[in-house]
């Protein structure tokens, strides 16, 4: 019997009659002869609520107690919507990270998973029982509760889906699928029927919210194809698998964000080393940039920029940094173009992006082309390089229904 992975964020669990009409839905799905195993966010805001408490205690910010602390969201939405099956009728039971036999490194905050031991959950789903697993967190070897840090949750969904060879792994947000641009933001926006994973990952990593970059990451790695679809709707979503390909558009998309700071250090650097120890330092979100004039720098978050720049004034000398200027509260928008090649089709559109800000090229990304903007013009900026760019329909294959029966 195939199984399948479906994953519910926090907004399709936001209230009990929400986790009532998902459970309605799961119900319909395992009556159609698959084996289920569910993953589960925090309700809500509850691991912002979370996070409140523990401020009103406690300076500090993480942590083994903060990772106790904020497991228990995921466990509770485990645990109603478990209830929830059970009283419709149907076999079901909830487990921890722990319990399903996830593992992790020891790193608060931010684990990786190492290894999942599946026995557990294929025994209760040879019982005919529906699993319902808390996401964002595994255990080390010695015990010990570790979050997997932000989109935690969809990375469980896709590890989980690999390690039981899942058909396919499912994941339910409130968008329904995956955009050409944020609907939010931006007008005339396309849906992707079907997108390959090197497309949704880099636009993922450039800042689009619909799946976590190292969910997407790991479903590459294990070739689970991913559904990305709506928890409020019956509205066909969109395919991530490689054999199905993605628009025939040279753009893929554009994204946007928001609350960036932007450094540029002068000096004789080994960059490679400087960014590599930054990230083992800190696990801190950044990127590697040069801007139009050549000058290496950072990309980061406002809000980790005091840390950042504390770790580079200490190691300035050992790194030949000889100065570091900055400015925070800045955006950018990305255009995330098919390949290379298509990105250096689109020149004259590219130059004329660049009334709105700055050109930024970011290491490792040959396919992206950033402009750094203010941030109370991002949104006109975006929608104004994605008119230019955007002016004819997103081709879309419209081959999911038929391929993977959803």
């Amino acid at each position: 019997m195939a199984v399948i992975v479906q994953k519910f964020g926090g907004t399709s669990l936001q209230t009990t009659d929400r986790i009532n009409r998902i459970a309605d839905r799961i119900i319909r799905e395992q009556e159609k002869g698959t084996q289920l195993v569910i993953v589960v966010s925090a309700m809500g805001d509850a691991t912002n609520r979370l996070v409140q408490l523990s401020g009103e205690v406690s300076s500090c910010t993480n942590g083994r107690e903060m990772d106790l602390l904020l497991s228990t969201g995921e466990q509770m939405s485990s645990a109603l919507m478990a209830l929830a099956l059970k009283e419709k009728g149907a076999e079901a039971i909830a487990m921890t990270g722990a319990q399903c036999g996830i593992e992790t490194e020891y790193v608060y905050g931010n684990a990786k998973i190492t290894a999942i031991h599946t026995e557990r959950i294929q025994q209760q789903l040879d019982a005919g029982k529906i699993v319902v697993v808390a996401g964002f967190q595994g255990c080390a070897g010695n015990q010990e509760i570790c979050t997997l840090g932000r989109g935690g949750s969809d990375t469980t969904a896709a590890a989980l889906a690999a390690e039981l060879k899942a058909e396919r792994c499912d994941i339910f947000t409130d968008v329904d699928g995956v955009y050409s641009a944020d609907p939010r933001y931006i007008t005339g926006t396309k849906k992707h029927t079907a997108i390959d994973y090197d497309n949704l990952l880099t636009m993922a990593e450039m800042g689009a919210a619909v799946v976590h970059p190292r969910a997407v990451a790991h479903a590459k790695e294990h070739q689970v194809p991913l559904v990305v679809r709506s928890s409020f709707s019956d509205l066909e979503g969109t395919l991530v698998d490689p054999s199905r390909g993605s628009s025939t558009s040279s753009l893929v998309g554009l994204t946007i964000q928001k609350e960036l700071s932007y450094l540029y250090l002068t000096g004789k650097m080994v960059k490679g080393h400087l960014f590599s120890e930054m990230t083992d330092s800190m696990g801190l979100w950044r990127r590697m940039i040069r801007s139009g004039n050549g000058e290496p720098g950072l990309m980061i978050k406002d809000k980790d920029l005091d840390q950042t720049l504390t770790w580079l004034n200490k190691n300035k000398e050992r790194f030949g940094i000889h100065t570091i200027q900055h400015t925070s509260g800045g955006a950018a928008v990305h255009m995330v173009f098919r390949n290379p090649e298509e990105k250096r089709r689109q020149g004259s559109l590219m130059e004329d992006s660049l009334y709105w800000g700055e050109a930024v090229a970011i290491d490792g990304y040959p396919s992206v082309w950033s402009v750094s903007v203010s941030e109370d013009q991002v949104v006109d900026a975006a929608q104004s390089m994605y008119d230019a760019f955007f002016g004819h329909d997103v081709q879309q294959p419209n081959e999911l229904q038929e391929a993977y029966g959803v």
